[in-house]
């Protein structure tokens, strides 16, 4: 599972980051999956209720992060490099906290693309 699907099945179920729900065993599986893909750790499934508890309160806390940072739209000026300034339509999305760190990013996109020409 990726980051990006992990975040959406968080999104589309707030539920079982909320509550203590009893859960089936297809629900646990995809829970420990988002819980991985979302924190890059690599728990392994267990029944333990107050290893859950403590996940869901992680997964909250992720996920807020992940809400209040900003996204900078990348656009590709004329000669095809990577810049903020808007130019038609953005070609991809960097999501940082800060705009620093978001231009470091770029920075960071622009020698991969050399990289690979």
């Amino acid at each position: 599972m990726t980051r990006e699907e992990a975040i959406s099945w968080a999104e589309a179920n707030p539920n079982m980051l909320k509550f203590n729900i009893k859960m089936t065993g297809e629900q646990v599986n995809q829970f420990f999956a988002v819980y991985n893909a979302i924190t890059g750790e690599g728990k392994s499934i267990t029944g333990c209720g107050k290893c859950i508890w403590n996940m869901r309160q992680r997964l909250q806390v992720e996920l807020k992060k992940i809400e209040l940072m900003k996204s900078y739209p990348v656009y590709l000026t004329t000669k095809g490099n990577y810049t903020f300034k808007p130019n038609g339509q953005p070609v991809a999305y960097i999501r940082a906290a800060t705009e620093t760190i978001a231009k470091e990013q770029l920075d960071l996109l622009k020698k991969e693309k050399s990289n690979v020409q």
